[in-house]
C-alpha cells in the first residue's frame, strides 16, 4: 500500500463491521493512507473517514469509477449457474474469437487479456470487485472488446460484480451448492437470479428451457429471452446423433436454420453447456454456422472431462466435478469402453463447505462405478477423516472393502484406483479437475490430479 491511497475497510464475510478490513487501521495509517472508508457505525480511526451503510458495495463503486468504468467500454456476458461456468464462458470467449473479435476471460481456470492469459492461483471463481475492475481495465487498454466472465453466486451475493455494464447473461443451472454459505436453497437461488433482476432493460437473458426453475427466472428478465435446450420449445435446440467417448455429434436448431455440432467434450450436460455458450454468441451477433465451426475446434477447458495421455491400456478422466449434479453423469459418459470393462472412480468433498451432499457423493458413486475410493480433497479447517466418513454415511457400511474404499492420501487413493484397473478398464478422478494445489487451513500444497495419474502409471508398469 502506497501512502495517499484511500483504504476501504470491507468487514469479512459474516464478520460485523469491526472485523475484517478494521483489523489492518494500524497498518493503514503506519503506511501512510490518505482516508478511509468505514461500515457505519466503527470508531473513528484518527484520519479523514467516510462512513457508509455498505462497505463493500462502496468499494465496487469506487473500484469502478477509479478505472474509468471499463465495462463501459467493453461487451461483456456473464455466465452464472451451479454447473457448468467453466466449460460454457472457455467455449465462449473461443467462438468469439473466431468471429475476429479480441478477447477476454475471467474464469476459474484462468484470465485471459487478448494473447495473455494468466492463471487464477487464488482458486476464486469471480475476483472481488477491485480486481474485476482492474482487469477489466487491463483488457480495455489491450484492445479487448468482448469478455466471457464466470458470476459466481458468491461474486452476486458480494457485489463483486456490482458497476459492472453486462451485456447479456446466461444461466447453465441451479441446483444446489454453497448452503453453508447462503443458509438456503432459496436463498441461494435468489443470489443466482440478481444477475438476471439487475440486467438492463433490453439486454438480453440466456436461459436454459430444460431447468425446472426456467419460467420462475424468466418472469425476472426485463429483456428479450434466448431459451436454449434439449426442450423442443427452444429458440436454440441440439439434438444429439452420436455420443462418443470423448465427443458429441449433435445437431444445433435455431430460427428455422440448423448446424452440425462436435462437441468437443463428452457428456449431455456439456452440451447444453456448449448451448449456452453458443446462445450468447448468437445475442452477439456471430452466425450460427461460425458459432457450430468454432465449437467443432474448440479447445475444452483444462481439468473438465481431461483424458490423461498414456500408453496404457486403460482410460483415465479428470474432472473438476463436485456437486451431485455433475458427478451423476460423468461416470456415465466416461464408461464408454465395451467387453464389460469397469469404472472405478475417485471421490471427495472439500471441506467448510456443504455437508449435506456428501452422502449423497457416495450414493451416485455406487450406482456408477463398480468400484470407487473415498479421498482427501480440500479439508481446509475440517478434519479430512471426519469428512470421509460423512461421505461414507451414504452408503452400506458392509460394502467397504467389496465397492468402496476409504484412503485419507489423495495420491495413495489415485495409485490404487489405476493399479486395480485393468484393460479397457475407465478411472474417473473426481473434484479437483484443474487445481493446482490442495488447502489445509490456510495453506496451499501444492498438487496435480494429472501428475499424480502419470506417477501412478509409471508404478504400473
Amino acid at each position: 500500500m502506497r501512502p495517499g491511497t484511500l483504504f476501504v475497510a470491507v468487514p469479512s464475510v459474516g464478520g460485523d463491521a469491526l472485523s475484517g478490513g478494521y483489523d489492518y487501521l494500524p497498518q493503514v495509517l503506519a503506511a501512510g493512507a490518505a482516508g478511509v472508508v468505514l461500515q457505519a457505525g466503527t470508531p473513528p480511526p484518527g484520519i479523514p473517514s467516510v462512513y457508509v451503510d455498505d462497505a463493500r458495495g462502496s468499494l465496487a463503486d469506487l473500484s469502478a469509477a477509479f478505472f474509468g468504468h471499463p465495462s463501459r467500454e467493453l461487451q461483456l456476458f456473464a455466465i452464472t449457474g451451479t454447473d457448468g461456468k467453466t466449460t460454457s464462458t472457455y467455449i465462449l470467449e473461443q467462438v468469439l474469437a473466431s468471429a475476429g473479435f479480441c478477447t477476454g476471460l475471467l474464469g476459474t481456470v484462468e484470465t485471459k487479456i487478448g494473447e495473455e492469459r494468466l492463471a487464477n492461483a487464488d482458486r476464486m471463481t469471480t475476483p472481488e470487485s477491485l480486481d474485476v475492475q482492474r482487469l477489466l481495465r487491463r483488457m480495455v487498454d489491450a484492445g479487448v472488446t468482448h469478455v466471457a466472465l464466470e458470476a459466481s453466486s458468491h461474486a452476486l451475493a458480494l457485489d463483486r460484480l456490482r458497476a459492472c455494464s453486462v451485456a447479456a447473461a446466461a444461466l447453465t443451472n441451479i441446483t444446489a451448492d454453497h448452503i453453508e454459505f447462503h443458509g438456503s436453497w432459496e436463498v441461494y437461488f435468489q443470489t443466482k437470479l440478481r444477475l438476471f433482476t439487475e440486467l438492463a432493460a433490453g439486454r438480453p437473458a440466456i436461459l436454459n428451457r430444460d431447468l425446472d426453475v426456467f419460467a420462475r427466472v424468466a418472469a425476472c428478465v426485463k429483456g428479450p429471452i434466448l431459451s436454449y435446450g434439449f426442450d423442443p420449445r427452444s429458440h436454440l435446440r441440439a439434438e444429439i446423433i452420436t455420443p462418443h467417448p470423448r465427443t458429441t455429434v449433435c445437431r444445433f436448431h435455431s430460427e428455422g436454420r440448423e448446424a452440425l455440432v462436435r462437441v468437443p467434450i463428452p457428456g449431455r450436460f456439456n452440451v447444453s453447456n456448449a448451448l449456452a455458450a453458443a446462445g450468447v454468441a448468437l445475442a452477439a451477433g456471430v452466425d450460427l454456422d461460425r458459432v457450430a465451426d468454432a465449437i467443432t475446434h474448440a479447445t475444452p477447458p483444462p481439468g473438465r472431462m481431461q483424458p490423461v495421455a498414456s500408453d496404457a491400456p486403460l482410460k483415465i478422466v479428470i474432472d473438476n466435478a463436485h456437486t451431485p449434479n455433475p458427478v451423476h453423469p460423468t461416470p456415465a459418459a466416461s464408461h464408454a469402453s465395451p467387453g464389460g470393462a469397469r469404472l472405478l472412480g475417485v471421490v471427495g468433498a472439500a471441506g467448510n463447505r456443504d455437508r449435506y451432499k456428501r452422502p449423497e457423493l457416495a450414493r451416485i458413486a455406487r450406482a456408477h462405478a463398480d468400484f470407487f475410493f473415498i479421498t482427501n480433497e480440500d479439508p481446509f479447517d475440517e478434519d479430512p477423516d471426519e469428512i470421509m466418513d460423512q461421505i461414507a454415511s451414504g452408503v452400506p457400511a458392509e460394502e467397504e472393502g467389496k465397492r468402496y474404499l476409504r484412503v485419507t492420501d489423495r495420491g495413495d487413493a489415485i495409485r490404487l484406483a489405476i493399479d486395480q484397473a485393468r484393460p479397457g478398464d475407465v478411472v474417473a478422478i473426481l473434484g479437483k479437475g484443474h487445481e493446482r494445489s490442495i488447502a489445509v487451513g490456510s495453506r496451499k500444497q501444492p498438487w496435480s490430479d494429472v501428475e499424480a495419474a502419470h506417477r501412478a502409471l509409471e508404478l504400473k508398469r
